[in-house]
């Protein structure tokens, strides 16, 4: 199957990214943007403010201090901590229309996954917003799979739980694997560049020819939210650094193993942001 055939195949049914969040994505490659302008957009929808302020008043986000309005939540939070949460909102509010897709299992995987890269973005000197967006949105190819193919979707699930790697599994099964179709859903959908990059490349973001970084930090996300997940120590995944990744990205190995902790924290507490 190629990726024309799916796009195809899910014509008319992919969910639509709504307006303000592709504005705001827009922003990051803008040296400005109308703060007014998006306060008053996401107020006026309804369903899309109600979630922001759910999140902006979750545990993890508020340090116990409530917020009751999106105005409110620009004073707290500071407009670069509102726009990734109008972004996760929007995007995790996407439905698929899927028997087999597990939504909360799907976006708390990429909330870990972003929070993660944000994490790391600190320790490889990349700004953390661009690399906590590639991390939220780096499977964003598994929801168009599972629209188009999901009787496919299924096999490949079961073949994965069985020990399999997903990324070969996929293109056995499906001649593309999520990455590549994310890559042109993102294009499709207008995302910044670097964005694009970041979803199409993390599976093996050492394969390309000009290394994108941001697939690199979403590449050691992934792999943590594995080894965190299997309850590994710390002193388990020091002995199993990607050594020539992390020198890719310039990150220390000693400093980043002294800030595992930190990044544990970050992936803690996010069932209630679903």
């Amino acid at each position: 199957m190629t990726l024309e055939e799916i796009f195809d195949k899910a014509a008319g049914r992919l969910p639509m990214v709504p307006k303000v969040v592709q504005e705001l994505l827009a922003s990051f490659e803008k040296s400005e943007t109308n703060v007014d302008q998006v306060v008053e957009q996401v107020s006026h929808d309804q369903v899309l403010s109600a979630k922001v302020l759910r999140l902006a008043n979750s545990a993890k986000m508020s340090g116990g201090k409530g917020v009751k309005s999106i105005d409110d939540a620009v004073v707290r939070l500071g407009f670069d901590n509102l726009r990734l949460l109008v972004v996760s909102s929007g995007m995790s509010g996407m439905q698929v229309d899927s028997p087999g897709f597990d939504r909360k299992v799907f976006w708390l995987k990429s909330f870990k996954t972003g929070n993660l890269s944000r994490w790391a973005a600190k320790l490889a000197k990349l700004d953390g917003n661009t690399a906590y967006t590639c991390g939220l949105l780096h499977n964003i190819g598994e929801l168009l799979i599972h629209i188009a193919a999901p009787g496919e979707m299924a096999k490949i699930d079961r073949m994965v739980v069985a020990g399999t790697d997903r990324a070969q599994v996929e293109n056995m099964v499906l001649g593309v694997d999520l990455a590549a179709v994310g890559g042109e859903l993102a294009r499709r959908w207008q995302f910044p560049a670097e964005i694009q990059r970041a979803i199409a490349q993390h599976q093996n973001p050492a394969a390309h020819e000009q290394f994108e970084p941001y697939a690199g930090v979403v590449a050691l996300s992934n792999l943590l939210v594995a080894q965190f997940d299997a309850q590994l120590t710390n002193g388990d995944i020091a002995e199993m650094l990607p050594a020539k990744l992390l020198a890719k990205l310039e990150i220390d190995p000693g400093v980043m193993i002294g800030e595992l902790d930190k990044a544990r924290a970050s992936c803690e507490g996010l069932e209630e942001l679903l």
